[in-house]
């Protein structure tokens, strides 16, 4: 095995990326060493990238990662309880969490007081603690999942962010078997949700965008009915209004932080309907909220970041039961070895692809 670690390392929004080779020490007690077969590049890369979202550097950015167990620190164990071995092919939450404190006895373990974020944190000698590098090092406190044979690297990459997130979603939106749900937002995310909710038993979902292109997903999935947004306001659009014989729809999820986008999703719920805020991770003008009208519709709102360890449980059970061709098992549109990141942050920027990844051994 090789000890010999790349690193794209992010200086921040003026330098960009530089590289950095040396050699790995030995891990620690606890720790998983893995070989990074593919890292994508998530929105939050993006946003970290262009400013929109502080973060500390020097860092190794990417948190949406899957690679091969190297080596471990002693018996350490996947999330089922089974010993990790060299060559386990894996992915793993987002962050790592120490299960004892007040937020992970609340079920809130992406809230850990000691949290410590992958693509986010400062890393050592012992490996990086993000996926644009040959390596990472997975700290105690990280839930590990083996991956299902049946999905290949590009196919399983999105789980432990986008996926994973979306199945979070799904669940905190309340009982959605036999829903109308609208989607704000027709990226990765939205894509994801879309398909999951619509195989969770939604009667229809309505997917909304005001870029037509990123629609073109949304035409090929059954009980998807896409919505080109060309205006905003409160007035609802006829295809919510069909659907929903003009009560509106029963929940909203927004992915796509956009203010004017919540603000026609909370206009647009019927009475009693709930709106899930989950593309928010950035900076932007506030919405205007009146409460009378929140109390008089009897209408909920909530927040989800990130997820929990089962979330991801379920994202790669969901992936893996999914036909070859499903949109959300092919986000991956085209990859890059570690050496073209700029290359591979332009692509995504580009919007061109659902999601780029990166090939750091490629």
């Amino acid at each position: 095995m090789s000890r010999t670690c790349t690193a794209a390392v992010f200086d921040g929004t003026d330098s960009k990326f530089s590289f950095n080779t040396f050699e790995l020490d030995p891990i620690a007690e606890g720790d998983v060493l893995v070989g990074v077969a593919a890292c994508a590049l998530c929105g939050s890369d993006l946003h970290t990238i262009s400013g929109r979202r502080p973060c500390t550097s020097p860092t190794v950015l990417g948190h949406e990662i899957v690679g091969q167990v190297l080596e471990t620190g002693g018996s350490v164990n996947d999330w089922s309880g089974r010993e990790l071995e060299a060559g386990d092919r894996v992915t793993w939450t987002i962050a790592a969490s120490c299960g004892s404190c007040f937020y992970c006895r609340q079920n809130l373990p992406q809230k850990c007081q000691h949290l410590v974020k992958y693509g986010h944190s400062d890393s050592d000698a012992r490996g990086p603690l993000g996926g644009l590098a040959t390596h990472c090092r997975l700290l105690p406190g990280t839930a590990i999942f083996r991956i299902p044979d049946s999905l290949d690297d590009l196919e399983a990459v999105p789980a432990n962010c986008c996926t994973a997130t979306s199945v979070a979603a799904v669940r905190q939106a309340s009982e959605i078997k036999g829903a109308t749900l609208l989607v704000m937002g027709a990226g990765s995310l939205g894509v994801t949700i879309t398909e999951y909710a619509l195989k969770r038993g939604a009667s229809d979902v309505i997917l909304a965008d005001i870029d037509s292109s990123r629609l073109e997903t949304a035409a090929t999935l059954t009980g998807c009915t896409p919505y080109h947004i060309t205006t905003s306001g409160s007035a609802m659009p006829d295809p919510i209004r069909q659907l929903t014989d003009g009560r509106g729809v029963d929940m909203a999820i927004d992915v796509s932080g956009a203010t004017s986008a919540i603000e026609s999703a909370l206009a647009w719920l019927r009475i009693g309907g709930q709106l899930v805020l989950v593309g928010s991770v950035f900076s932007s003008p506030p919405i205007t909220l009146d409460p009378e009208t929140v109390v008089r519709r009897m209408l909920s709102i909530s927040g989800l970041h990130n997820y929990r360890p089962d979330d991801l449980a379920e994202a790669l059970t969901f992936l893996a039961d999914l036909p070859d061709d499903a949109p959300s098992r092919s986000l991956a549109g085209r990859s890059y070895p570690l050496g073209d990141i700029e290359q591979a942050v332009a692509a995504a920027d580009s919007n061109e692809h659902l999601r780029v990844v990166v090939t750091p051994n490629a």
